[in-house]
């Protein structure tokens, strides 16, 4: 299967999650770089290691058999705890980051946290495996150059619906929010401001990070109207609600979806004809990371496609690295054609004045 590659980029919304702990048995003793190894910003890029790299990752988002391999070729060990939106990691490292050495950062939470001096700028084409990161997303907005980041996953934010429950048309944000026919007491949205109020912004007729006060007062009706079909507002458990029929209409991202639809094929995937809101997630070392040099060798065996393609066949999001394609078996993913990817948002973080409406929208709606 090919995947989709496209430099647009995207907000989202979630965050926060229960901790779990990723304590695999090690041994072996290569890099897993690969490669020359020209010198960082921070001397000799790091040839071996040991000990632990502390990974703040949103939750199921890596591959358990990437994270053993990693384990086997590196003897680092990784230990995982879990968040389920960008905005909750954010507070969480502003909080201090409790001891973190690697965070996924969400592409609009990168220029922030790099201004506030909370990442360390590590030039990761530079890295023996920075070659792989794709041309297309070496220079993006919210980090050119790759100073601060090496990339993830491309996503994509959408609907996914059980047709055979609910019998309404759902081919819009529009459509979602004005609960579709048998979709009452069986919807859920993410837990995630973000996302909800993009999607709320382009189902009123308006756009992400808009300053016109009309549209916010349009939302919080939008969104008033829609709380009592909502079953729950939730980030976790996304796929294996709408899979197991705890739900059957969901906010959800692609790669989540496909998830889903490999345990229930009759489940179908919308990219809302209002436009849907597109964007990565990347590898971010913090400034206080304990140990950065296994940090960076974490992030640099990432970058070797039969690594990125572990991750993409547990995960089902399309990835920024290149040379994958030849490590994978057709594997199910949902992605937009090039037509339907004409209407992929490209977001920018909100201004203060304008995330101050994001927070009193959400505010309400969560009251």
């Amino acid at each position: 299967m090919k995947f989709v590659r496209t430099p647009r980029m995207r907000r989202s919304a979630q965050v926060l999650g229960a901790g779990a702990v990723f304590m695999l048995a090690i041994a072996g003793c290569s890099t897993g770089g690969g490669g020359s190894e020209p010198p960082s910003s921070d001397g000799e890029f790091p040839t071996s290691g040991s000990g632990v790299v502390n990974l703040f990752n949103f939750t199921n988002a890596i591959s358990p058999d990437a994270l053993e391999k990693f384990e086997e070729e590196t003897s680092i060990r990784v230990n995982v705890d879990v968040f389920s939106t960008p905005e909750e990691m954010v507070a969480k490292i502003r909080a201090g980051g409790a001891g973190y050495d690697v965070v996924n950062a969400q592409d609009y939470v990168v220029p922030d946290l790099a201004a506030s001096d909370l990442l360390m700028e590590i030039n990761a084409l530079d890295w023996p495996n920075g070659e792989n990161i794709g041309e297309d997303y070496r220079d993006l907005y919210f980090d050119e150059g790759r100073k601060y980041t090496t990339p993830y996953q491309v996503l994509y934010e959408g609907i996914g619906v059980n047709p055979e429950v609910v019998t309404g048309p759902v081919n819009s944000w529009a459509d979602f929010f004005a609960t579709p026919e048998n979709a009452a007491g069986i919807m859920s949205v993410h837990d995630g401001q973000t996302l909800v109020i993009n999607a709320a912004l382009l189902a009123v007729g308006s756009e992400a990070c808009t300053t016109d006060a009309a549209a916010y007062e349009k939302v919080d009706r939008l969104l008033e109207g829609v709380k009592p079909s909502l079953k729950l507002v939730s980030s976790d458990g996304t796929i294996d609600r709408i899979a197991g029929g705890e739900v059957a209409l969901s906010t959800m991202y692609d790669g989540a979806f496909s998830r889903a639809k490999a345990q229930d094929p009759k489940l179908e995937y919308v990219f809302p004809e209002e436009g849907f809101m597109t964007g990565y997630t990347n590898w971010a070392i913090l400034a206080s990371a304990p140990n950065p040099d296994n940090a960076k060798i974490f992030m640099n065996w990432l970058l070797l496609p039969e690594n990125a393609a572990l991750n993409i066949e547990f995960g089902k999001y399309n990835t920024p690295v290149a040379g994958v394609d030849e490590y994978l078996e057709p594997a199910g993913v949902v992605a937009p054609d090039a037509e339907t990817l004409q209407r992929g948002i490209p977001t920018v973080p909100c201004g203060p004045d304008v995330q101050e409406q994001y927070d009193k929208v959400w505010t309400r709606f969560k009251g």
